[in-house]
């Protein structure tokens, strides 16, 4: 197996590490803002908030290991992907479950590994990727 491959397998499992820590910051967050008092759209929003900016200093660092400091385009990348894919997944998993009459579960998890392995391409090659002004500055192992 190359070195290149090597390295690209490990992305992506430190991108579905990153995935899984993040759905625990979500749920913490949450959780304890709800234990507050606040009303659960603003609970549940200030939790996205704080979940994609953890995901987005995650992903920075520890997936794709940027050597440049972050900009605020590639954040603003990085929320317009999340965002996309969001409502893509709601509208997969609506079709699925109301149109196609698939259960749940399925397809739900067919949602899960559509934001998954997009979510990791548009990341990887659009948000991470290759900049203006230079080569990719990835790390390797």
């Amino acid at each position: 197996m190359s070195r290149k491959f090597q390295n690209e397998i490990w992305m992506m499992v430190r991108y579905g590490f990153v995935g899984l820590l993040n759905t625990g910051v979500f749920s913490l967050t949450a959780y304890l803002l709800s234990r507050k008092g606040l009303h659960y759209a603003v609970y549940t929003a200030l939790g996205y908030i704080v979940a994609i900016v953890f995901s987005f200093l995650m992903n920075t660092l520890f997936t794709f290991r940027k050597s440049e400091s972050p900009k605020l385009g590639m954040f603003g990348r990085f929320v317009l992907v999340t965002i996309t894919l969001l409502i893509l997944v709601q509208g997969i998993q609506a079709g699925l479950i109301e149109i196609m009459n698939t259960k749940e579960v399925p397809a739900i998890i067919v949602g899960m590994l559509f934001y998954t392995g997009v979510g990791y391409t548009l990341n990887r090659l659009w948000v991470f990727g290759k900049q203006k002004g230079g080569p990719k500055k990835h790390y390797d192992n």
